[in-house]
This record gives C-alpha cells, sequence and structure tokens, in this order.
C-alpha cells in the first residue's frame, strides 16, 4: 500500500513539474515575478531608474532614468502579473543606436536563436525572437530623433 502511495505521489509530482512553465528573463529576473517586485529590483539594480508617477498608472508601471533621460522601462501588467516589459532608448545621434541593437540582437541571438527579420536597412531593422517562453521584438528606427526598443512578452499559449 505504501508502495502504490509512493508511487501515486511521483506521479503526480512529475505531472505538477511538466505543467509549470518557463518565463523569459528580463536583466536576470524571471518576468514571472510580480510587477511591484520587478519594478523594486530594477530601481535597486539601476540606481538611476525611478518610477515616473505621472506616466505609471492603471495596468503600467513607468520607470525612468533619471540622469540622461535617454531610457524608460514600462512594466505592463494585470493584477500585479506581468504580460510585458518595454525598454525605450532615445540617442542623439544614429551610430549610439545602431551600435546598441547590434548589440542587443547579438545577445538575444545566443540565448533565443536566430530571429524573424521583417524589415533590415540602416534607418528602420525589426528583430523577432520567440521561444516556448515568449516573445522579444527589437526595434529600431534611425530617423529624426533616433530610438530603439526592446519588447518582452510573455507566450500566452501553453501545450
Amino acid at each position: 500500500m505504501k508502495k502504490m502511495l509512493l508511487a501515486a505521489m511521483a506521479v503526480l509530482l512529475m505531472c505538477a513539474c511538466s505543467g509549470e512553465r518557463g518565463y523569459l528573463n528580463y536583466r536576470g529576473l524571471s518576468m514571472g515575478i510580480k510587477a511591484s517586485a520587478m519594478a523594486d529590483s530594477l530601481v535597486a539594480m539601476l540606481p538611476n531608474l525611478a518610477v515616473d508617477t505621472a506616466k505609471s498608472g492603471d495596468g503600467q508601471t513607468v520607470l525612468a532614468d533619471t540622469l540622461a533621460q535617454n531610457f524608460a522601462v514600462t512594466i505592463y501588467h494585470h493584477n500585479d502579473t506581468i504580460s510585458d516589459i518595454l525598454e525605450s532608448y532615445v540617442a542623439t545621434y544614429n551610430d549610439s543606436t545602431s551600435n546598441l541593437w547590434q548589440k542587443l540582437h547579438d545577445e538575444l541571438q545566443q540565448t533565443m536563436g536566430w530571429p524573424n527579420m521583417g524589415k533590415h536597412g540602416d534607418l528602420h531593422k525589426d528583430a523577432t525572437f520567440e521561444n516556448e517562453s515568449g516573445t522579444v521584438v527589437l526595434t529600431l528606427l534611425n530617423t529624426y530623433s533616433p530610438t530603439l526598443s526592446v519588447r518582452y512578452s510573455i507566450s500566452t499559449t501553453q501545450d
């Protein structure tokens, strides 16, 4: 009887573990944590970031760079559960965003594999990285005001 009970518990444990979902990591933090904990961790990790209460509201928390004012992180959430994180960079010249785009592209390619490249040119580049944990979209717009955005989205499909 004890052996059957142990076997049944082992099967239940295996089923429970196989149902756990993996989450994307954002700057070494799992996107499976609460949005408030993510914001607190990012502020502790990046001391120039602070919550921008004027831009934050229901469903989003905005962390702005208080020193250079060219970087922001928006955490999109519902009931403190993260759905997306958006990093935004604004630069004064195109080379800075192009170099950062290439660096991030190479890092994401190593961790997530080859991207789907929708557009590829000097002024507009898109790279979409996907795996079972979610999607990362890297977008470069080198126009009058060069911008780079990185959107981390948690996959909503489960097997």
